[in-house]
């Protein structure tokens, strides 16, 4: 390089001195804003107080307020509550977090990470998610209470009134019915989500569309039949009913288990006052609260008692 051209190059990269010009030096009108409008560092976000920082504990990520994911109250979704009470049922030690699924790395809540099982685990083993359909597997391996199996055909049928003759008419009745929706779906599922207008109205729009989406498909014609889709419902609660009879768990079993957590699931959340149900349009829970199946709200009452007193 020159000796002119390497004196250029040094003087260049030199700082300005006092008093000095230079093209590395801020023009003054850039520092006039900077002037009136500070840069500030915030701190970073806390993670949820309940958070296990050292991954020292299972942690079920569910559907709640942040206060109620604390005490480790019910979730307000089926979906969750049913794996929630699931766990407690069989002796799995967890905390949960509430969380929503665009935060959840399997898409839908809930999910489990599990707790870091020796002091060699990686970071992959710290957040590799258990999703919901293999929260039983996994429940079984890690010291969960092992019970005989009902008949399997049996099991399945009964469990099929649950995944969608109630769940049918749960969807209605939560996102489609205009006055629940405002009154229950709105505060718990996207009040909370974000407090931005357009936001909010595309993921009520969201929310409503999927369901009606959903119960289209199960519907035989394009038109959705609510006096059938009721009914049905009816018909369900009836025959679970008829299933528990006088004993305090289903099948007949001395201990609660997964099909107790899953009728709870739907239950509960209909028998529950603080949900703000609007009765002039609930159906579904409607015949439940006012004693047509009395053992069944007897058996949300015992297994409420077990798992959340």
């Amino acid at each position: 390089m020159p000796q002119e051209d390497e004196n250029k190059f040094k003087k260049s990269n030199v700082p300005a001195k006092a008093g000095e010009s230079s093209w590395l030096t801020t023009p003054t009108f850039i520092r006039h804003i900077f002037d009136k409008f500070p840069l500030v560092t915030h701190p970073l976000n806390e993670l949820p107080h309940r958070q296990p920082i050292e991954r020292n504990e299972n942690t079920l990520y569910i559907f709640a307020p942040e206060g109620d994911a604390q005490r480790g109250a019910p979730s307000f979704n089926p979906s969750c509550l049913k794996w929630q009470t699931y766990l407690k049922l069989a002796g799995i030690d967890f905390v949960t977090v509430a969380s929503n699924n665009h935060a959840s790395p399997t898409g839908s809540l809930p999910f489990v990470i599990p707790a870091a099982s020796n002091a060699d685990a990686t970071i992959l083993d710290l957040v590799r998610p258990i999703p919901s359909h293999k929260i039983q597997e996994w429940a079984g391996k890690h010291g969960a209470t092992s019970r005989a199996e009902p008949d399997r055909t049996r099991y399945e049928a009964y469990l099929s009134l649950l995944d969608h003759r109630i769940r049918n008419a749960w969807l209605h009745t939560l996102y489609l019915s205009g006055s629940n929706f405002e009154a229950v779906a709105r505060p718990l599922y996207i009040s909370p989500a974000t407090s931005a207008p357009p936001a909010r109205l595309a993921l009520s729009y969201s929310l409503r569309t999927s369901a009606l989406e959903e119960l289209t498909r199960a519907s035989t014609s394009s038109v959705i039949d609510l006096s059938a889709l009721y009914r049905e419902s009816d018909d369900a609660f009836s025959a679970l009913s008829e299933l528990l009879g006088d004993d305090d768990w289903f099948f007949g079993e001395a201990e609660p288990g997964f099909f107790d957590a899953a009728v709870f699931a739907y239950t509960h959340l209909l028998c529950d006052e603080n949900m703000g149900w609007k009765t002039e349009e609930e159906r579904l829970g409607r015949s439940l609260r006012g004693g047509k199946w009395k053992n069944l709200v007897e058996h949300e009452r015992r297994v409420f008692d077990r798992c959340y007193r």
